[in-house]
């Protein structure tokens, strides 16, 4: 029986998630440590882990060539390049539909606004934590160039900020509030990604320091409360 042939779209999907597996066990230290990872990926990595991960679900499957790999990439430096667009976008919102379900399943409770932040906001911190190329993204907009960065960025900020938006507006509205004078949804958007980040990094390396709570609450959800606190006032 003959077999299907990939299309270009599955070659590149394998070949995208294998590069990340590569990538998080190196930055994890299973692997050759690296303080960048992302930069020392070679496609010849990204291929031999596609053919490994085929061998093991399907020892009959066709093992990727070399061909079909430059056939979509044909540099080393626009295999970078993919790689970081994909980490980019991949990181941007990671299961934005538990922070709906969360801001859904609050609202019918009743909560009050305080609760509805503390709710979505420690949804969204852990999926975030669960994200395989969230600590990537940071990594990597640290340490790559700026232009290039935002350039590979701009897709996911867009979604980020109108999904998040989204979200805020609703429990703001819900609460009797509206944004203070002189501060943008986008302003409390970007300060709530500067907390959590920051808090990431920190439960990344010292977990307790998240893991830490007070009347039922994490401090990253207190932080995040008082950052939509001191961003809103009461509607009149």
């Amino acid at each position: 029986m003959t077999r299907k042939r990939r299309t270009r779209e599955e070659t590149r999907a394998l070949l995208h998630d294998a590069a990340l597996r590569v990538v998080l066990a190196r930055s994890n230290g299973d692997r050759s440590a690296s303080t960048n990872p992302l930069a020392g990926i070679r496609i010849t990595d990204a291929l031999e882990e596609v053919n490994r991960y085929l061998r093991e679900h399907d020892p009959n499957a066709t093992e990727m060539t070399t061909g079909a790999v430059y056939n979509i990439w044909p540099s080393q430096e626009d295999f970078q390049a993919a790689m970081l667009d994909f980490v980019m976008v991949s990181s941007g919102l990671p299961q934005i539909e538990r922070v709906r379900a969360a801001l859904a399943e609050g609202l019918a409770e009743g909560l009050d606004w305080r609760e509805l932040v503390a709710r979505c906001f420690g949804v969204d911190f852990d999926v975030s934590f669960e994200e395989p190329s969230m600590f990537l993204m940071i990594g990597v907009s640290a340490l790559a160039s700026p232009q290039r960065v935002a350039e590979s960025n701009e897709e996911g900020n867009r979604a980020y900020m109108a999904e998040t938006g989204r979200i805020l507006r609703r429990i703001i509205r819900h609460g009797g509030r509206r944004m203070a004078p002189g501060r943008s949804m986008e302003d409390l958007v970007w300060a709530i990604e500067a907390i959590e980040v920051g808090y990431l990094i920190r439960r990344r390396t010292n977990p307790e320091v998240t893991a830490r709570t007070a009347r039922g609450r994490t401090v990253v959800q207190d932080a995040i409360i008082g950052l939509v606190e001191q961003f809103t006032v009461e509607a009149r």
